[in-house]
């Protein structure tokens, strides 16, 4: 995903340098999320304007970010709108590049071997890396987050949607690997989630 993401270059406002300090990245990427959010939350003003809604003009992405970092349900009448925003911080990418070039094939080698190569491969190198990978991610995402709720940013606080897609995302793991589950839930989620009511969207 995060490879398909880099296809094309973000807008300035959404970019945080991954050369930079710690410091300087959380405040770069809570300003995106923030600007997000604000957009997010300006939706229902806008929607009745477009014949058929673009995201991309909407929230100022090129086809590949849309593509990777939104998703649009429609259940009904009801409009559901989710952004992927942990896309937009450099350690997380890293993570899930890692995750799926290097992780994901050892994981899946190893798998049904009880004490060979691959296992050894995994449990030795890959496994620890991950970690590492994971924890960077970790940290930068939860003081971006910790920023915007010491803020108060009231556009953020309503459509943060943390619990909801790590639950979903959960689901979607190989059952019964404890190690893998409790890796992947130590991540916060800056993940953006707000549902509208279609036939007030239209009228407005």
């Amino acid at each position: 995903m995060a490879q398909a993401f880099l296809r094309q270059p973000l807008v300035p406002a959404y970019r945080t340098p991954i050369r930079s300090r710690l410091e300087v990245r959380v405040s770069r990427l809570a300003d995106a999320v923030s600007l997000l959010a604000e957009r997010l939350d300006r939706l229902p003003a806008a929607y009745r304007h477009w014949r058929h809604f673009d995201a991309g003009a909407f929230f100022d992405f090129r086809s590949a970010h849309v593509e990777s970092l939104v998703r649009i349900e429609q259940l009904g009448a009801t409009l559901d709108i989710t952004l992927h925003a942990d896309l937009l911080s450099p350690s997380f990418r890293l993570a899930e590049r890692f995750w799926a070039h290097e992780f994901c094939p050892a994981y899946l080698a190893a798998s049904g071997h009880s004490a060979d190569a691959f296992t050894e491969h995994l449990r030795k190198r890959i496994f620890p890396a991950m970690q590492r990978r994971m924890q960077q991610a970790r940290v930068e995402i939860a003081a971006a987050g910790d920023l915007l709720f010491g803020r108060g940013d009231i556009t953020f606080l309503m459509s943060a949607a943390a619990v909801d897609e790590r639950q979903r995302q959960i689901r979607q793991l190989p059952p019964g690997d404890e190690d893998l589950t409790f890796v992947f839930t130590q991540i916060p989620t800056l993940t953006l989630s707000r549902s509208f009511d279609l036939l007030e969207l239209r009228e407005m």
